[in-house]
């Protein structure tokens, strides 16, 4: 067993808020990869559009909702 596998969060989901950009969009990229699906929250919806893409290409699988 490693130690990302300690953090594993399959079946799970995970609510960003601030997900658009910056910080936000790299945590919901980083959970992703830790295997929940991730609901994206941020005011602009062209921005969480990006960041659903860069989930989706960063954690093949996951599912990426956005809620402007």
């Amino acid at each position: 067993m490693t130690a990302t596998d300690l953090f594993r969060l399959d079946g799970q989901a995970a609510i960003v808020t601030g997900g658009g950009r910056g910080l936000g969009r790299a945590m919901a990229i980083a959970l992703a990869q830790a295997g929940p699906d991730c609901v994206l929250v941020a005011r602009r919806a062209e921005d969480l559009a990006e960041s659903v893409k860069a989930v989706q290409a960063a954690a093949p699988g996951r599912r990426a909702v956005a809620l402007p």
